[in-house]
């Protein structure tokens, strides 16, 4: 059912006339009907914005704020109260009438298709009407399906340009779904007997449905003459003729206010001579616009991405809201999780939120947290029915490491599937592909720019020397915007990334928190850095000569974390069985008491084994190298009889159990951090391979 024949009868679309004949044609049509276009205002058209309403350029003074620049008068309206031929009379002894104009469908077709499809078609029939058709002026001033750039409208090469994004996707359930409703009506209306059924195409459906969708208002510019009370229950969509030529302009400042008689469309700003008076659509993003405007802007200050994030089933995620719809049964189980990546101009934020949160919505951040949260971090899990967080708490900000290292991963894979994808694409041929370019563009940028910033923060968590001045923050910024590849971004993206750093609180409370094993032996006090560096790096090397798995390995020692965590819990437990003869510094005696509080000690009369047989395999032939490096050479461990106790019995500081129980705690209190995911950031030219993200794995020891 593609029949378009209908389409040379009526109008042809706006861009196939040069000329503003056919909106003059509107606008006198909309005073005849009782409507005005302010005098100061002029429709013109270029190439760039198309056909808009602009101040005349010989009106001076321009147009001041609350000037009521359009008033489309309710007869001119098309929503459902057209399609029914509503009528009433209101308390003032007036009568409100919305005459079908023709087109009459059966009372059965329309309790079938209910009032968005009924709409949808009642379009159709005034389109079908051509010249004879009362809403003839403004029907031929809109742009026909050959001339309409939605998704939906792609084909053949524009198909390309939307490979790798999340448009692709949206593009074809959405078409699936327009497909699966158009049949069901047009069966209904087949069913009713209406006469010309077969000319209700599905081309014109689609047609009829973007017009709906990119220009229809709500029904509260019928406000004025119609109560909510006398609304149906299913939002009701309004055409507003002439109105709708306005151009989208993200936090324009304009108001639509509903009269008796008309809906009048007024600024709320200043507007110089010769320049656009432009509507306002609300914080739409670039997705948003393609998916239902057919275009999208290069620099949108209201963007961001929808990040698409699945609860495992079983995951501390996915049982925190069950039990949250269980405790709040007024939240609907089918509300969108707000997961968002804003772009560095977001301008709609709260004074106080937090820097992270500026680019990741806290929904986002928390969920992220929630999965990447180990078993003591979910003990302290908050469900409300705003949300659901890991609590701010000693301990619990290896949440935002893990998290931002999980985010950076996304982000990663996001520029890259999006890079990859257009890897074959040449210059855009037509607008379509044009708006694909921009949308992928800009998708792209959201990720890099964002990277920047998560980077950032997980940057700070491996600076152990650094204090947070003023001064010293500036430096280290400097040095981070250094890994940026030259000209990655315009100056004003850069400046931007460095205020938004700059100018917020960030949810992460301290730095220095992620260590390597170097970084972990500089933590000790003096006294024990040597004899415990000398220690660890023996059994290190001897590890790496008997084990065979770990022969020839340029990688960090898996016992290395293990072993100092032993070292720590042994010499805690000296220390305080000593009465504080040898004190570790009161950040790791902390640390030391919160392991033992949360992990409990191993038993003194049973081996312990790990579940992984491969581990336990690995700690089996670490345990042997041990034994044999105490019979054999046993003053590598008493350097450190002071201050770990003794070490010739069973249940010495890397006993079997003891080391099996820093395992355990190694794989939950360590965070995998992308290592240089700012070098990624350089474009690479074709050939060179595939991207290889590597990750480090930091033990986090909180402040």
């Amino acid at each position: 059912m593609s029949d378009t024949s209908a389409l040379s009868e009526a109008a042809q679309g706006p861009n196939d006339d040069s000329s503003l004949e056919h909106y003059t044609a509107l606008l006198n049509w909309m005073v005849n009907n009782g409507g005005q276009l302010h005098e100061s205002v002029e429709i013109a058209k270029d190439e760039r914005r198309g056909v808009h309403l602009q101040v005349k350029k010989d009106w001076k003074k321009g147009v001041s704020s609350n000037t009521h620049i359009i008033k489309t008068p309710l007869t001119s309206t098309i929503s459902y109260f057209n399609v029914i031929g509503y009528s009433f009379n209101t308390d003032d002894g007036n009568s409100v009438s919305f005459p079908e104009h023709g087109v009459h469908f059966p009372r059965s077709f329309l309790e079938a298709a209910g009032q968005e499809e009924s709409s949808i078609f009642f379009l159709i029939g005034q389109y079908l009407q051509g010249k004879e058709g009362f809403w003839y002026p403004y029907i031929k001033t809109l742009p026909q399906p050959g001339a309409l750039t939605t998704p939906l409208y792609y084909e053949g090469n524009d198909l390309a340009w939307l490979e790798g994004t999340s448009l692709s996707a949206a593009r074809e359930q959405k078409a699936n779904l327009l497909k699966e409703k158009y049949e069901t009506v047009y069966t209904e209306l087949c069913k009713a007997g209406f006469n010309g059924a077969e000319k209700y195409t599905w081309d014109l459906y689609l047609w009829a449905s973007t017009i709906f969708v990119s220009r229809a208002f709500s029904a509260k510019v019928l406000s004025g003459v119609i109560p909510d009370t006398q609304l149906p229950e299913e939002n009701v969509s309004v055409l507003l003729p002439f109105i709708d030529i306005l151009n989208h302009r993200p936090l324009a400042k304009v108001e639509w206010r509903a009269g008796k008689e008309s809906v009048v469309f007024l600024v709320l700003e200043d507007v110089a001579a010769g320049q656009e008076i432009s509507n306002n659509y609300g914080p739409r993003n670039n997705e948003q616009l393609m998916m239902n405007y057919g275009f999208c802007l290069p620099n949108n200050p209201c963007d961001y991405r929808i990040v698409s994030l699945r609860a495992p089933p079983g995951s501390p995620l996915q049982m925190a809201r069950s039990q949250q719809l269980q405790m709040f049964p007024g939240l609907t189980k089918e509300t969108d999780d707000p997961y968002y990546v804003f772009n560095v101009f977001y301008p709609l934020l709260a004074p106080d939120t937090p820097m992270e949160h500026s680019i990741f919505s806290p929904a986002l951040f928390n969920a992220v947290s929630i999965l990447a949260a180990n078993n003591r971090e979910l003990e302290t899990l908050e469900i409300s029915e705003q949300g659901i967080r890991i609590p701010d708490a000693y301990g619990n900000s290896r949440t935002i490491l893990a998290a931002l290292g999980q985010i950076i991963i996304e982000l990663i894979t996001h520029i890259v599937k999006l890079r990859s994808a257009a890897a074959d694409l040449q210059n855009p041929g037509n607008l379509k592909q044009t708006h694909a370019k921009i949308y992928r563009d800009s998708q792209i940028m959201l990720s890099e720019t964002a990277l920047v910033i998560a980077s950032w923060t997980l940057n700070r968590a491996r600076q152990h020397n650094f204090r947070g001045s003023w001064e010293e923050t500036k430096q280290l910024l400097g040095s981070h915007m250094v890994r940026v590849p030259p000209g990655k971004f315009p100056e004003e993206i850069r400046s931007r990334i460095q205020v938004r750093i700059l100018e917020r609180q960030s949810v992460l409370a301290n730095n220095g928190e992620l260590f390597v094993l170097d970084d972990l032996l500089d933590i000790l006090p003096a006294e024990i850095q040597q004899p415990c560096k000398t220690c660890l790096q023996g059994v290190t090397q001897n590890a790496g000569r008997a084990i065979p798995m770990l022969r020839g390995s340029l990688e960090t020692s898996p016992f290395a974390f293990p072993m100092f965590l032993c070292f720590i819990r042994g010499a805690h437990t000296a220390g305080e069985s000593n009465h504080g003869t040898v004190l570790l510094p009161s950040r790791l005696s902390k640390w030391a008491r919160c392991l033992l509080e949360n992990y409990p000690a191993p038993p003194e009369d049973v081996l312990w084994a790990l579940e992984d047989e491969d581990d336990e395999q690995l700690l089996d032939m670490f345990d042997n190298v041990l034994e044999g490096m105490k019979l054999r050479n046993g003053t590598i461990f008493s350097g450190l009889e002071k201050f770990t106790g003794e070490w010739q019995g069973d249940n010495w500081w890397l006993s079997p159990n003891w080391l099996r129980w820093a395992w355990m705690i190694t794989e939950q209190e360590s965070v995998q951090v992308p290592e240089e995911p700012l070098a990624l950031l350089a474009a690479r030219q074709p050939g060179q391979g595939q991207v290889m993200l590597s990750t480090e794995s930091c033990l986090y020891i909180p402040q």
